[in-house]
């Protein structure tokens, strides 16, 4: 809503002139008229100093920089290496990914709870469709494929519209459940960042009190511990600073209850991960206390572009090819010309108010010269 305030405002300042315009026209008495002018006036004035969140007060912030949301996932299958390999060619900032934990304690990329939705598991394991997804082997995932169900449903549609050809969705068919080392060999590759959701299996799988272990150990041996940004909650500080002391501490937040930042900062936090209904404020006060700020996840270029107005320093998106592109905010405004601008809508307004009340008078006069013209 502050985004699109500007014409919020001016369709509220409109609708209030045209109420006033109908009380001006009742009114005899000069400070009454000049009571309500003033309210018109008033409200004119609040948007000059409380300005729509599109209007520019100094110079345009930071364009954000993109996370992959499971990688370029609108254009090639999530949490694949086909997904995070596109992305990695857009020339996006970091990778984004979650990671599940084999029955043989090796850890893989997928986000469900379970392999139906983005695997052929049902054709494969039609007996074990709905298992959970760390209860499989290796060798039982190096069966299933990753990418078939992106061809066969197209679930963003980029495959109807061309952005995603035939021949390329083919491809994707033979794509395998990966690794979470394969991701972490593109990561390397291609210098980027890293954030991650671990599933942490129940009590009774195997690996269950080893995984976040298991999974740093990864990182740190792979290299990539310093552009690893790893989501940790308060009891698992201390360990995950003593493995990857070189990570980002990241603390994954709720936008409605958000934190203040002397707690996060004093626990030792680097950077807060919120959904992309943060207000401006809080992620103001975030930046203030040297916390970076990350959004998620969101696809919209004006969301998008209302959160490089506010000045988030990096957005999770599944758009990226397109966000990837964008030169600009979809609607930025200097205040210069937004001052431009509300002053037609107060120009409007005023003129909208007095018309009723000139209209008004002649009503009355041709009415009032009427009956005394036909008395009943």
């Amino acid at each position: 809503m502050q985004y699109f305030r500007l014409f919020v405002d001016a369709a509220f300042l409109l609708l209030a002139a045209w109420g006033l315009r109908n009380w001006l026209g009742r009114q005899t008495k000069l400070w009454k008229k000049w009571l309500g002018a003033g309210l018109l006036v008033l409200l004119w004035l609040v948007p000059v100093f409380w300005t729509p969140g599109a209007v520019l007060r100094g110079p345009l912030p930071e364009k954000p920089l993109l996370i992959a949301h499971r990688g370029a996932s609108m254009l090639a299958p999530e949490n694949t290496w086909a997904s995070m390999q596109k992305a990695a060619d857009l020339g996006v900032y970091g990778l984004e990914t979650d990671i599940t934990i084999r029955r043989d304690g090796v850890l893989f990329l997928m986000h469900d709870s379970t392999l139906t939705r983005t695997t052929n598991v049902a054709e494969i394991f039609p007996q074990r469709a709905k298992d959970s997804a760390d209860s499989f082997t290796w060798n039982e995932l190096a069966q299933l494929n990753a990418g078939q169900w992106f061809e066969e449903q197209d679930p963003f549609g980029t495959i109807a519209s061309g952005l995603v050809s035939p021949e390329q969705a083919a491809l994707y068919r033979d794509e395998p459940v990966p690794t979470l080392a394969d991701m972490l060999a593109i990561l390397q590759a291609n210098n980027l960042r890293f954030i991650f959701d671990l599933r942490i299996p129940p009590a009774e799988h195997p690996f269950a009190d080893q995984t976040l272990d298991l999974c740093l150990a990864e990182i740190k041996a792979s290299g990539a511990a310093a552009r690893t940004w790893v989501l940790v909650g308060p009891e698992d500080i201390l360990k995950v600073g003593a493995a990857l002391p070189q990570a980002i501490l990241s603390a994954g937040i709720d936008y409605s209850r958000a934190p203040v930042p002397q707690e996060l900062v004093a626990a030792g936090y680097q950077l807060v991960n919120s959904e992309f209904g943060l207000s401006n404020g809080m992620l103001q006060a975030y930046q203030r206390s040297g916390l970076w700020v990350n959004l998620w996840t969101l696809d919209e270029p004006w969301q998008y572009s209302r959160l490089w107005l506010a000045g988030a320093d990096s957005v999770t998106s599944n758009n990226v090819h397109v966000l990837a592109g964008m030169t600009k905010p979809v609607m930025a405004l200097s205040y210069s010309v937004y001052l431009v601008v509300w002053g037609l809508a107060g120009i409007l307004a005023a003129v909208l108010a007095r018309s009723r009340l000139k209209s008004g008078e002649g009503i009355y006069r041709v009415l009032r010269k009427y009956l005394n013209q036909n008395p009943m």
